[in-house]
């Protein structure tokens, strides 16, 4: 029933999941949008930790894990998130709602693999200025919609006793749209460009997971490491005038790309390299810590020029944890659940005039346990990122996370009939 169930929604989400845009915030104008992909809800709740792998998870953003899966997986993760944007002279509140991962993950026998779709990235913003300085009044606006999926298939092996790696392959798609437009007092058409993004490639990324022994605890160890890749984007500029109906179209012009060197360009995802370790108790608590470094200076983008916008190496530091009071209670069911808490900080590799946009979060969670080892996780975040200045936006958000990790067991012999 679980596994006809999952394989219901994942054709009837795979759609949403491939045009949604879930994010509004005007950080997403840089790069290749907001990165939204963050690991699966019960690793975010932890402040994204990768480090720490089960048998019965998978954590999407470690493909090493896979090699220690025992029963086949079904994840689903969806998310809420309200966010107050607060400039020097306004302030703003907006909510987005999007599906994070899609995912099937199967063990077999001396490895296991999983395949699926997540969102890696996303594009949502409207910002408007008012041009007074001339004799008549002016409206800039400045949008952007879009954003870059990825199709994964990860394998992972048990290698040595102590020592798991594995590796995924990304196969990227999606499109980019930034919209330029003026409105000027008492002129009945607006003008507007478009600059289209029809964006192909395949990344990838290698995990080594380390699990030893220590007494009656578990020394966890991890890194990873995602070469540059190359995204391929197929480009096309318009310039146009529209009234107030959408239909209404002319001086319709298409700008000559090719004679520019510009139909064709290259985006480079840049690589990024992560470390973590921690310790636990089996079914009973773990705390952990990871560093990663992102090369997010490689970034160029020769089709789109945004004004004070550079890129520079960013870095991600988390730590975090989970509590099992007693995993097989059997008078208390709340005994059972998992408590989960953590906190990220990062510098995101954008750069806004001279200042770095910086980001930090706290999460906390909890996994319920259904049957034959299904779960569904629930995790809120409370984030914040940017500063106000006179360049710049403060974006203060929460976001309710909700992930379910359903269980089913293939590939088994039966003995008896």
């Amino acid at each position: 029933m679980i596994k006809n169930t999952f394989r219901l929604l994942f054709l009837v989400l795979s759609p949403l999941v491939l045009g949604q845009s879930s994010t509004g915030s005007p950080y997403s104008f840089g790069g290749l949008g907001e990165i939204t992909f963050r690991g699966n809800q019960l690793n975010r709740a932890m402040g994204g930790l990768e480090v720490y792998n089960d048998s019965i998870h998978v954590n999407l953003n470690n493909p090493a894990g896979y090699g220690t899966l025992k029963l086949t997986n079904y994840a689903l993760g969806i998310n809420y998130k309200t966010s107050s944007l607060q400039s020097v002279t306004e302030k703003t509140t907006l909510a987005t709602a999007g599906i994070d991962y899609l995912a099937v993950n199967v063990p077999a026998g001396k490895f296991g693999f999983g395949f699926g779709l997540k969102p890696y990235s996303a594009i949502g913003y409207r910002l408007e200025a008012l041009d007074e300085s001339g004799s008549v009044d002016r409206i800039n606006r400045f949008e952007g919609e879009g954003g870059l999926n990825q199709a994964f298939l990860s394998v992972g092996f048990k290698l040595l006793k102590y020592f798991s790696v594995g590796f995924t392959v990304n196969y990227g798609f999606g499109n980019l749209t930034y919209r330029n437009s003026q409105r000027i007092e008492n002129i009945q058409r607006a003008s507007y460009f478009d600059s289209n993004s029809s964006l192909s490639g395949l990344s990838t990324k290698f995990a080594v997971n380390g699990a030893f022994p220590i007494k009656d605890l578990t020394l966890h160890t991890y890194f990873s490491f995602a070469p540059q890749a190359n995204i391929t984007s197929t480009n096309a500029q318009l310039f146009y005038t529209r009234s107030g109906n959408l239909n209404d179209i002319s001086d319709f012009q298409e700008i000559d790309l090719a004679a520019k060197g510009l139909e064709k360009t290259d985006l480079k995802l840049p690589k990024n390299v992560t470390f973590g370790i921690g310790v636990g108790k089996e079914l009973k608590w773990f705390v952990g810590a990871q560093y990663g470094n992102y090369y997010t200076s490689s970034f160029q983008n020769e089709f789109i020029s945004i004004p004070n916008l550079t890129y520079a190496d960013g870095n991600r530091m988390a730590v975090g944890g989970f509590y099992i009071p007693d995993y097989a209670s059997l008078t208390n069911f709340f005994k059972k659940w998992v408590y989960r808490v953590g906190y990220r900080k990062e510098a995101t590799g954008l750069r806004v005039g001279n200042h770095m946009v910086e980001e930090s979060g706290i999460s906390f969670g909890v996994g319920i346990p259904l049957q034959q080892f299904s779960n569904v996780n629930i995790g809120v975040e409370l984030g914040s990122r940017g500063k106000q200045n006179e360049i710049m936006i403060q974006e203060n958000y929460w976001a309710l996370m909700v992930g379910f990790s359903l269980n089913d067991v293939w590939f088994i012999k039966r003995k008896y009939n």
